[in-house]
């Protein structure tokens, strides 16, 4: 009868112990969804962030936390001794959002223009052989360099 009511007791403790590990995980993971949510507070109002709804927010909000945990979990790392990730204005986008965002690239602006024009001086006949850029105010006088310039003073 005792070990009945030992065998018991022990189930009780057990299942209690149980349940309060469980209240701890989840007071714990309610903390870091409070503390995550403030961040992404504080990191809205430092890049003025503002969003057209509360759906929006709530979407973003996670993709901000995936972020910082990602950012969190790089830099913990003890083989990573290169750099440092850091949180910053592009922290709501994902990957595939912020490439498109900044892959706008068209090409160069004067590859294009090569393509469709001609060289506007392409037919010029009265070239002179010489030019003196001096006279024509394009060159400033020679300017004492001081210690900047090829030989010193001590070299003359």
């Amino acid at each position: 009868m005792a070990a009945k009511i030992q065998l018991s007791y022990s189930i009780s403790l057990a299942f209690i112990f149980c349940l309060g590990l469980f209240a701890i995980q989840v007071t714990s993971r309610s903390l870091q969804v409070d503390s995550m949510y403030e961040k992404h507070e504080q990191w809205m109002s430092q890049y003025g962030k503002v969003y057209k709804d509360a759906q929006e927010k709530e979407e973003r909000l996670k993709i901000f936390a995936a972020n910082v945990n990602y950012i969190e979990v790089f830099n913990n790392d003890a083989n990573n001794k290169l750099y440092k990730l850091g949180i910053n204005q592009f922290a709501d986008l994902t990957n595939e959002e912020f490439i498109a965002s900044r892959n706008k690239f068209k090409g160069h602006m004067c590859s294009s223009i090569a393509k469709t024009s001609t060289f506007k001086y392409e037919n010029a006949s009265a070239v002179p052989s010489a030019v003196d850029w001096r006279k024509k105010g394009a060159v400033t006088p020679v300017k004492n360099q001081g210690q900047c310039g090829k030989y010193h003073q001590s070299n003359k």
